[in-house]
């Protein structure tokens, strides 16, 4: 197996990718860690990973960085700017071409033709560049993170209040934790038979905020009432609690009301095929490690 490149290596998801990239038996120095902030990458050296300094919004960016590698783990990037994130999304293509890298792993969007959060366009011009480039690829549609959207200080607002709000009208969710699309990642990345396939990384069934709203009580042992209501009256009763204007944009539903639209509510058994069903974090297991 040749190298592996890994943008996005000192976030998050990418940290995460590398580990289970090494759990998986790929060694540290088959790893090359591209880097925009030496500071994060340390820690990586120090592991035994190959790191060379990348930052794709730079005029200096070029396709030596991916020289020597045979794979790239490309994970999306964060402009607030859509036209710009897909600018800088063609700077990696262009340089992934030029190099001749057998393979693009990249981190889609889940379901984006029926998205509405505007990440899509960005996502699905770049699955179409890739394409247009001719470099072999797989596109891991990845839904929304679940740490993200079951969140313990939420959560224990709803366990203290004996109220759970929701703005979901209903409309089912399939998140996914982040470790969990990552070792999704590390799988394609060392076996065959991906080349040129698109996955939807959903849970394998959908789950309401009524069935989360339910496990909170059964885990805790208290009692909560589910109610569903509008953005208006959920800002009221942030207003009335206490919680800061600039927190509120996030609490009063960028998800939930999205998520009203049924997006989130198709699924895919295509994680549960790639790491094992049992293997993927539900709901209840992430509630039952929280504290309240």
């Amino acid at each position: 197996m040749g190298k592996i490149a890994v943008i996005g290596s000192t976030g998050k998801y990418g940290g995460k990718a590398i580990d289970y990239l090494i759990e998986r038996g790929v060694s540290p120095s088959d790893i090359i860690a591209i880097y925009r902030n030496e500071e994060k990458a340390l820690p990586l050296k120090d592991r035994g990973l190959e790191i060379r300094y990348g930052d794709y919004q730079k005029e200096d960016f070029s396709e030596k960085v991916f020289e020597g590698a045979e794979k790239l783990l490309f994970v999306s990037g964060l402009d607030e700017d859509s036209f710009k994130r897909i600018q800088d999304h063609m700077v990696v293509i262009d340089a992934a071409r030029k190099v001749g890298l057998k393979q693009i792993v990249y981190t889609s969007i889940a379901n984006p033709e029926n998205s509405i959060f505007h990440h899509e366009n960005v996502h699905l011009a770049t699955e179409f560049a890739i394409k247009a480039a001719k470099i072999p690829y797989t596109f891991l549609r990845n839904t929304f993170y679940l740490q993200y959207f079951v969140v313990q200080k939420d959560l224990k607002r709803s366990v203290d209040s004996g109220i759970f709000y929701s703005l979901s009208k209903g409309k089912k969710i399939n998140l996914v934790t982040r470790e969990d699309m990552a070792k999704a990642a590390a799988v394609v990345l060392t076996t065959e038979g991906h080349i040129n396939k698109t996955y939807e990384i959903t849970a394998p069934e959908a789950y309401s905020y009524k069935d989360i709203c339910d496990t909170l009580a059964d885990v805790t042992g208290k009692k909560i009432e589910f109610v569903e209501t509008t953005k208006e009256e959920y800002v009221a009763y942030l207003d009335k609690i206490g919680v800061p204007k600039q927190f509120q944009q996030w609490d009063t539903g960028f998800a939930q009301i999205g998520y009203s639209s049924g997006w989130a509510e198709k699924t895919s058994p295509d994680l549960a095929n790639l790491i094992g069903k049992e293997n993927i974090t539900t709901p209840r297991q992430l509630i039952e490690k929280m504290e309240f």
